[in-house]
């Protein structure tokens, strides 16, 4: 199944690729020909002429890799946005580290997309991005990690002993298991898991669990 796009949006987007790899640009070039909605008017394996190449070409976008010979890719984006504001800038990288993903949505990118998404995910998110909405867009493990960086960053409502309770609960222990354990009564297991429950406002064993591994807790 092809990405859809708006009737309202502009058809072909034209693309600009900047990459030092001859066979990633290959590859990349050849993924959105397959799809009506771009045309790679261009191609750079690095910053030299690049400005020149989009006074000429005109892209609506330009797909960026990070990891560049001289200028990386986050120096670029800095000076093309300040020459060209109107662009949209997605970049197309392995190196998809908190802090460059952090540098690249200060920059004002339109998205930041990881090399291991397929050709699906690739055409639907650039196409994301050149919708107007949600800026920047990200590819689904770069979202995963931001996510997962927000929930290691929120404040942890829990005590020590009922984030052990917690960690045993995800281990399938039973309440008596888990206070022999922990060398305490039953009676004091059932109040702490009692508290675990109204803290997060769940009433099941299993939607603790649950709980638990989305926030990263276990």
């Amino acid at each position: 199944m092809k990405a859809s796009i708006p009737a309202q949006a502009k058809v072909p987007i034209t693309v600009l690729l900047v990459d030092d790899h001859d066979v990633v640009r290959q590859g990349t070039r050849e993924m959105l020909h397959r799809h009506t909605h771009f045309t790679v008017v261009g191609e750079a394996a690095n910053a030299e002429g690049l400005s020149g190449l989009i006074q000429l070409k005109q892209p609506d976008l330009v797909l960026l890799d990070i990891n560049l010979p001289g200028k990386n890719g986050l120096q670029l984006t800095q000076e093309l946005l300040a020459r060209f504001p109107t662009l949209s800038i997605v970049l197309f990288s392995a190196h998809c580290e908190l802090q460059y993903i952090r540098k690249a949505q200060q920059l004002g990118v339109a998205g930041f997309l990881s090399k291991t998404i397929d050709e699906q995910t690739l055409c639907a998110k650039l196409l994301e991005a050149m919708q107007g909405g949600q800026r920047p867009v990200f590819s689904p493990d770069v979202a995963e990690k931001l996510a997962k960086e927000r929930r290691e960053s929120a404040p942890n409502p829990f005590t020590a002993r009922e984030q052990e309770i917690l960690i045993q609960l995800a281990q399938g222990l039973s309440n008596q298991a888990i206070a022999k354990l922990l060398c305490l009564s039953v009676k004091t297991v059932d109040t702490h898991i009692a508290n675990l429950m109204k803290k997060t406002g769940l009433n099941k064993r299993t939607l603790l669990v649950a709980y638990a591994f989305e926030h990263g807790l276990v």
